[in-house]
C-alpha cells in the first residue's frame, strides 16, 4: 500500500479544523493570528482485514493525511493533520455502532456533512485506523533478528505528553515499538529517520532504531513558492521502544529533589554524548576546522540581541563584552595550529536532558534528531560543533536542580563537573583540554543568555535560573 494524492480539505472541513487546531499542544504557533491554507492531501487505505487490536473500522472508513500551511505576519510554516472519516450510517442516536461500539472519544474533531453523507471526524494520530493505515503504507527496515513486519495494535495509546509531535505507544508492534506522527513537516529528509538509521545501521545502540517510516512525494508543479531542490517530506517514524526507561529530566529532577547525587549517571550520559559524536563522525564524516575569528563573531552578534532585548543583561553588557573579548584571545592564540580547534560535525542540534531516556537495562538512549522543527532542514542539518550538544545538557543541570528543588547549589555543580570529565576523558576529537573548556563556557554563555530572555518573555518566574548561570560564566566560575 501506498499513500496517493488527494483533494484537499473542503471549505467545511477546513472550518472544522480553524477551530479545533489552534488549541492542540503541538500547534507551532500561539497568539499570532495566521490562517490555514490547504496545501497536499494523501489518501491511505485501511488494511482489510485491519491487524490485531485496530478495533470494528466501519465500512468506507477514510484516512487523509493533509498538510496544512500556517500563513501570517512573519510565518509560513506546514504541519500535518491526519484525520479519520468514519461514516455515520448504522450509528445511534447516542453516538454508538450497531455492535455498541463508540463513534465519539478523545480523538473526535466533530461531524462534517459532504454529498449527503454524514462523517464523524477524528485525529488521526489517535485513531488506530490510521495507525494501521500508516503502518501499511511505510517503508520498513526491520534488522534480520525481527523477522517479517508484525503489526497488533492491542494495548496501544496515544500519548497525552507535552511535545511537538504525537506519539503512540505500540507494545504489541515489532516487540515494542513508538510511532511518531510529525506535526510540524519540513521538506527534505528528515533527520529524526536519517541520522538514527545511519547509527543504528553502523552498530552505534545509543539511539532507538527506526524500523519503519512513511515518506511522500509531490511534482515541482505543487510547490507554493520557487520549487525547492526537495520535494519529499518524512510524514510519519516507527522507532523502538526503550522498555523501562524514564525521561533525562524527570530522573534528574527526582534526584535533585531527593538531594541525592547524579554524578554516576550525568558521567555516563558525557561517556554516551562523546560516543554518540565519535559514531556521528564515522556515520557523515567531518568538515573544516571551525573558523574561530566567524564564531566569536557570531557569539557576539547573538549575546548583542540578547543583551538589547533584556534589562537584566543590559545591566551586565560590559562584563559580557568582555568574556568575548577573554574567548576571542584564547582561541585567535591556537588558531593557527593545526588540528588544535575542533572540526564541524554531524550534531544532534537540539540536546538536552528531555531528549535521552535512561533504563537500568540499556542505559542512557538519544532521541528526537530533528532539531528545532521550525527551521528548514538545510538549517538542522549542517555541520555544527559537537560542543553545542555538551551545553545544552550543561544547562539541563540548572534547570533540574531549580525544578526538582534541590536543596544547594552542590548538586548541580557535581552532576555537571561530572558530565564534562566523562566527556573528556571519552572523546576522541583530539582538541586540547584548554581550548575545549574555553569553548563549552563560550557556547553555554550563549544558551543561558538566550534563555534570560525566552524566560523573561514567556516565564518570567524562572528567570533567575539562567540569569544565574551568566552571572557564574562572567565571573568566571563553571
Amino acid at each position: 500500500m501506498t499513500a496517493r494524492r488527494t483533494s484537499t480539505p473542503s471549505p467545511d472541513l477546513l472550518a472544522l479544523l480553524d477551530a479545533w487546531l489552534p488549541a492542540r499542544r503541538w500547534y507551532p504557533v500561539k497568539g499570532v493570528a495566521v490562517r490555514h491554507e490547504p496545501w497536499l492531501s494523501f489518501a491511505l487505505d485501511v488494511p482489510a482485514p485491519p491487524p490485531p487490536g485496530a478495533g470494528d473500522v466501519p465500512p468506507g472508513t477514510r484516512v487523509d493525511l493533509h498538510l496544512v500551511r500556517l500563513v501570517g505576519d512573519g510565518v509560513d510554516l506546514v504541519v500535518q493533520v491526519p484525520l479519520v472519516l468514519v461514516p455515520t450510517t448504522g450509528t445511534t442516536t447516542d453516538g454508538t455502532t450497531a455492535d455498541g461500539s463508540s463513534t465519539h472519544g478523545p480523538a473526535r474533531i466533530g461531524e462534517l456533512v459532504e454529498d449527503g453523507a454524514t462523517w464523524e471526524v477524528h485525529d488521526g494520530a489517535a485513531h488506530p485506523a490510521c495507525w494501521a493505515a500508516l503502518l501499511a503504507a511505510a517503508m520498513w527496515d526491520l534488522p534480520p533478528e525481527h523477522g517479517a513486519p508484525h503489526v497488533d495494535l492491542a494495548d496501544g495509546r496515544a500519548l497525552s505528553v507535552e511535545q511537538s509531535n504525537s506519539s503512540v505507544l505500540l507494545p504489541a508492534t515489532a516487540g515494542g515499538t513508538m510511532l511518531k506522527v510529525l506535526r510540524a513537516i519540513a521538506i527534505g529528509p528528515n533527520p529524526d529517520v536519517t541520522i538514527p538509521r545511519a547509527l543504528a545501521h553502523q552498530g552505534w545502540t545509543g539511539v532507538p532504531r527506526p524500523l519503519a517510516w512513511l515518506e511522500v512525494t509531490w511534482d515541482a508543479a505543487d510547490d507554493p513558492g520557487p520549487a525547492p531542490p526537495e520535494r519529499s517530506a518524512h510524514l510519519a517514524v516507527l522507532g523502538e521502544f526503550v522498555e523501562g526507561a524514564r525521561d533525562g529530566f524527570d530522573l534528574a529532577c527526582s534526584y535533585a529533589g531527593q538531594d541525592a547525587s547524579f554524578a554516576d549517571l550525568a558521567s555516563d550520559l558525557g561517556r554516551v554524548l562523546a560516543d554518540l559524536h565519535a559514531a556521528l563522525r564515522d556515520a557523515f564524516g567531518v568538515g573544516a576546522p571551525v573558523d574561530a575569528r566567524w564564531l566569536v563573531d557570531d557569539l557576539r552578534r547573538r549575546s548583542d540581541e540578547a543583551v538589547a532585548s533584556s534589562h537584566a543583561l543590559a545591566r551586565r553588557a560590559d562584563d559580557v563584552t568582555a568574556f568575548w573579548d577573554r574567548t576571542a584571545e584564547r582561541l585567535s592564540a591556537v588558531a593557527h595550529v593545526p588540528d588544535a580547534l575542533p572540526r564541524l560535525q554531524t550534531v544532534h542540534g537540539d540536546l538536552h536532558l528531555g531528549q535521552v531516556l535512561h533504563a537500568r537495562r540499556f542505559g542512557w538512549k538519544v532521541l528526537d534528531f530533528e532539531g528545532e522543527p521550525l527551521r528548514p532542514v538545510a538549517e538542522r542539518t549542517r555541520p555544527d560543533l559537537a560542543l553545542r550538544d555538551v551545553a545544552g545538557v550543561v544547562r539541563s543541570f540548572d534547570y533540574a536542580a531549580a525544578v526538582g528543588s534541590a536543596p544547594s547549589a552542590g548538586w548541580a555543580v557535581q552532576a555537571r563537573t561530572a558530565f564534562l570529565e566523562a566527556y573528556e576523558r571519552a572523546d576522541t576529537a583530539g582538541v586540547d583540554s584548554g581550548t575545549t573548556e574555553a569553548l563549552v563556557r563560550a557556547l553555554t554563555l550563549d544558551k543561558a543568555l538566550y534563555e534570560v530572555v525566552y524566560e523573561s518573555r514567556n516565564r518570567p518566574d524562572w528567570e533567575p535560573i539562567p540569569l544565574a548561570a551568566v552571572d557564574r560564566l562572567l565571573a568566571g566560575a563553571g
